[in-house]
């Protein structure tokens, strides 16, 4: 077992699994994002078998509340209204998509610190539709009724003012990874496009197994429909267009309604709720500006580094499973390479061969990944997280890893400046 980094060590005692959907679906017909954060909290709540009543502190994960929700720049009060939580002390992260784990943490650290007992992080975003201003919360227009360039992840990440550094655009700030991958591992372009299509199959693979998951089609059926007796073919097609000089189609983030909580506590405490906590062991979180080479490398590294210092002897190879955002390709590959999950250099054999399916030999991702799972913004790590904590505990259904989860390493990142690894275990 691994120690604890904390003052007072924290265990998780329930989560949510509400699927990824999309206002698009006739079911969710006449909701609003207030019904499913009420529906996911509730969840979790009665997963780690607690009472709002028992609840000491909420921390709220959410991007684009102000762009999404009417024009609220602050909808705590309601949201907390809506779950049964009024008068709670409440925190708001916003940091882009990495806000669902900064969150995770700092429930964590709030246990940890002897404030307070048992904490219920929780995340909310519907970029997809939003909340006319002055209109009751039900009722959701899709962004394409909207005047053009209203709302756009890319605008509000990164400055596209002429006067001022642009550093990335909302595509391009992800083609350094393949960059960098040809450049220090000696690869082709198409070995490397190869590598990337092959993720996402295994990616949509894994999605097909799992309910919760917003795609399930995987691509040798497409292929298939289309003609082709090789899938690879297919992936390398106009049925696959590139729309980066690296990155796909099928290699870049599907956005959808998330609403995910996750419940954590004090671990002295943990069996009283729940016979199969799970202990949280440590985090580490960096920040960059784009302006850094290879950015998204570097934060790998160094939270790496931050991360694994305080544990001598650690290795990528210790972990049973893998969890990383993966919202453009290069992202899952360097990610596990960096931290050891994967032998540096020799990632790409592993997806090439389709050994990281959550039934193979090195699973990653087992959900599907935000390219075939969904990824809701400042949600998205609070859903990652409960997949991860399903996992654990064999509850995942037909994308549960077939070998025993004990030690998970859970690495988020958020609109190119924010990188987070988490590390979990299962001391049961």
């Amino acid at each position: 077992m691994m120690k604890q980094q904390f003052a007072r060590p924290v265990s998780v005692i329930g989560t949510s699994s509400l699927p990824q959907r999309s206002f698009d679906d006739p079911k969710m017909a006449g909701l609003s994002p207030y019904e499913l954060w009420a529906d996911a909290c509730h969840q979790a709540m009665d997963d780690a078998h607690v009472k709002p009543k028992d609840i000491d502190k909420v921390v709220y994960s959410q991007f684009a509340n102000f762009i999404t929700m009417g024009g609220v720049m602050a909808p705590v009060g309601s949201l907390e209204e809506w779950a049964g939580l009024a008068g709670k002390p409440i925190t708001h992260i916003e940091q882009a998509c990495a806000g669902g784990y900064i969150a995770f943490t700092e429930a964590v650290n709030s246990v940890a610190s002897g404030q307070y007992d048992i904490v219920l992080v929780a995340g909310l975003e519907n970029p997809k539709h939003f909340n006319s201003r002055n209109q009751p919360a039900y009722k959701l227009k899709p962004i394409k009724e909207y005047d053009n360039g209203w709302w756009s992840p890319g605008r509000v990440l990164f400055d596209t003012a002429y006067t001022r550094f642009d550093g990335v655009s909302d595509n391009l700030l992800t083609e350094e990874q393949g960059k960098h991958y040809i450049k220090h591992y000696g690869i082709t372009e198409g070995e490397l496009d190869d590598t990337y299509n092959s993720m996402a199959m295994n990616l949509r693979y894994n999605a097909s197994h799992n309910p919760r998951a917003l795609m399930h089609e995987r691509y040798e059926d497409m292929a298939k429909k289309a003609g082709y007796d090789d899938p690879l073919e297919y992936m390398r097609s106009e049925h696959n267009p590139k729309i980066t000089q690296y990155i796909r189609k099928s290699g870049s983030v599907l956005h959808n309604m998330e609403a995910g909580a996750i419940v954590v506590c004090s671990a002295d405490i943990a069996k009283k709720y729940s016979d199969h906590p799970i202990q949280v062991i440590d985090d580490a979180t960096v920040s960059n500006t784009t302006r850094y080479p290879f950015n998204f490398h570097q934060m790998n590294v160094d939270v790496r580094d931050n991360l694994y210092k305080k544990h001598p002897g650690i290795k990528g190879s210790d972990f049973d499973l893998m969890i990383t955002t993966v919202m453009t390709s290069g992202e899952q590959l360097d990610s596990a390479e960096v931290f050891g999950y994967l032998p540096e250099g020799e990632g790409y054999k592993y997806e090439l061969e389709g050994k990281t399916r959550f039934d193979a030999e090195k699973p990653i991702n087992p959900h599907g990944g935000d390219i075939s799972f969904g990824h809701g913004f400042g949600c998205a790590g609070v859903c990652m997280l409960g997949e991860a904590i399903l996992q654990m505990r064999g509850e995942a259904g037909g994308s549960q890893v077939p070998k025993p989860v004990n030690k998970c390493l859970v690495r988020g990142m958020g609109g190119g400046h924010t990188t987070v690894g988490i590390i979990l275990e299962d001391q049961n």
